[in-house]
């Protein structure tokens, strides 16, 4: 089985900057900006990636911890997701696509406000040493996507 080097990119340790919009779906242009330190390796030959991003933005430490799974046939990848905030879930799947033109593009869906939304992540590598993340609900009033959530990661080792 040949591993799949997609998010190869993604491995080492990194500072992140967050920026996240302050009102989902309601016109907002408020953002908050708030640092993270994440490490990311390689896990099953080469047929997933973990890492575990960590930050104290929200009061105590947090910790997120991904785990991107592809699918060697397919090239199909699906992103999982568990946090310290929410001790008590399960590893959820998030988000499954591919690469395309080096661009990610993950759709899946989420609940926001006690409604289902559709989800959408973008991933790419922006030079040796930065990388880009960006997190869309798609908008039922507007029909378009709207940007909530985007992470630039700059290697920090």
């Amino acid at each position: 089985m040949i591993p799949i080097h997609n998010f190869d990119f993604l491995l080492g340790k990194w500072s992140v900057l967050n920026k996240r919009l302050n009102e989902r779906l309601n016109n907002c242009n408020d953002w908050t900006e708030f640092t993270a330190f994440m490490e990311t390796k390689t896990i099953l030959n080469g047929l997933a990636f973990m890492d575990e991003m960590k930050t104290t933005y929200f009061g105590e430490e947090f910790i997120g911890l991904s785990i991107r799974m592809v699918d060697p046939k397919t090239n199909n990848w699906t992103i999982y997701w568990a946090d310290t905030a929410n001790p008590a879930s399960k590893i959820k799947e998030q988000v499954s696509g591919t690469f395309k033109d080096g661009v990610g593009e993950f759709y899946g869906k989420e609940t926001f406000e006690n409604k289902e939304m559709q989800l959408r992540f973008l991933w790419k590598k922006e030079t040796p040493e930065t990388a880009q993340w960006e997190q869309a609900y798609f908008d039922e009033t507007t029909k378009q996507w709207e940007t909530n959530w985007t992470m630039l990661f700059t290697k920090s080792e």
